[in-house]
């Protein structure tokens, strides 16, 4: 393959969300090294011509910010930013060049300052790592865990490759329960003894056999966890939440938010069907919906069309702040960072859109926040909103 069509190939997957994480450096490195190159920006207006005919195109307004985004030199990591999505979405390998970053807030465009917030001592953002509890109460900790075998219990042996955590059954023995558990700053993958693949999301915790034997594959979710379950038209996979929901399915991708802080339960469809059990209620969802249960109200509400890009996006490395009440993010950046929040004041009723990427410090996430026109103060790991 001739150089540009590889790096048109490479700008392409990167537009279509699905680039390696070896592709994307590979991308930045040159996009680095041809920030004034006329081929690459020619590949750009190639690959965003279909955007003209997206209403919120303004050539007026963007194509002077493209020039400046080419120009400008390296900061933060800044993902897509919604609002604009089409238009971002082809301009979005540039945004990880440019100093500052932007975002939308109630149909306005906002630019933010170059330099993130000043702090003492700046908290790192979150990284792999788990703890895994064995049956017999042992507790190993995954984060600088070599590769290799791990435990082998009745019949089933326990092995870090790769950085994920993969469970392989012989089928013979009794099978017990292990959980794995992200702490606060940590987020992991695993394989289930049936070749169903997880990734969990930071302070979530999953719960299941080292062995399937039933009638069904059941496992039990706090947190959030995305899940692309091995199918088995004789053994359906059951989920199991609190307040009596539960996700039942064959074989699909779907995401699942049931942190027990949160007053929702979310289940989000990616591939396939599943069928969400929740008090007197029951969904079958398709594609592209999310069910979200209320666990205060005992409320049900089906989204048919919902953004799964910004659903997915904790586990693509993205910080997601996509029509999210200040709360929600102030959460995320909490589970993320491993911080302390306190509401000095009533938090103000803002909606936020827009991205980060998840691989910044906490000072870039603040100045997003300080940007906003939140006030907040920082001492040490606790984060006061509502503090000057």
């Amino acid at each position: 393959m001739e150089a540009k069509e590889y790096y048109r190939f490479l700008l392409q997957r990167y537009y279509e969300g699905s680039a390696t994480a070896a592709e994307e450096e590979e991308l930045y490195a040159e996009l680095k090294k041809h920030a004034d190159d006329e081929a690459w920006v020619a590949l750009m207006d190639e690959l965003h011509a279909g955007t003209v005919a997206d209403p919120q195109y303004n050539p007026v307004e963007y194509e002077p910010m493209l020039q400046g985004i080419l120009q400008a030199g390296e900061g933060p990591k800044v993902r897509r930013i919604a609002g604009w999505r089409r238009w971002a979405a082809a301009a979005a390998v540039l945004l990880f060049s440019v100093g500052g970053y932007y975002w939308w807030q109630h149909g306005q465009r906002n630019v933010l300052s170059d330099a993130p917030v000043a702090v003492a001592a700046d908290v790192l953002p979150g990284k792999n790592g788990a703890v895994l509890t064995l049956a017999n109460g042992q507790q190993v900790v995954l984060d600088n865990h070599g590769d290799g075998l791990i435990t082998s219990t009745q019949g089933t042996q326990v092995v870090l490759k790769n950085g994920h955590v993969e469970y392989k059954s012989s089928g013979t023995g009794t099978p017990v329960n292990n959980t794995l558990h992200t702490p606060r700053g940590r987020k992991f993958r695993m394989q289930l003894p049936d070749g169903t693949q997880v990734w969990l999301n930071a302070a979530s915790s999953l719960s299941f056999p080292t062995a399937f034997t039933g009638k069904e594959r059941k496992v039990e979710l706090t947190g959030e966890a995305y899940f692309e379950v091995a199918k088995d038209q004789t053994k359906p996979f059951v989920v199991s939440l609190s307040n009596n929901t539960s996700v039942k399915v064959l074989g699909t991708h779907f995401d699942i938010s049931a942190y027990t802080d949160e007053p929702g339960i979310s289940t989000t469809l990616l591939e396939g069907a599943v069928q969400v059990n929740v008090p007197e209620h029951s969904s079958t969802l398709k594609p592209g919906q999310q069910l979200l249960f209320n666990k205060n109200a005992g409320t049900v509400v089906l989204n048919k069309n919902i953004d799964t890009a910004a659903v997915m996006a904790w586990k693509n490395g993205v910080l997601s702040f996509q029509d999210k009440k200040l709360t929600a993010v102030i959460a995320m950046i909490a589970r993320w960072y491993d911080i302390e929040v306190i509401y000095a004041t009533t938090p103000p009723d803002i909606t936020f859109v827009g991205e980060i990427g998840s691989d910044v410090n906490l000072s870039s996430v603040l100045t997003f926040l300080r940007e906003s026109g939140i006030q907040f103060n920082l001492e040490g790991r606790k984060l006061i909103i509502g503090k000057q």
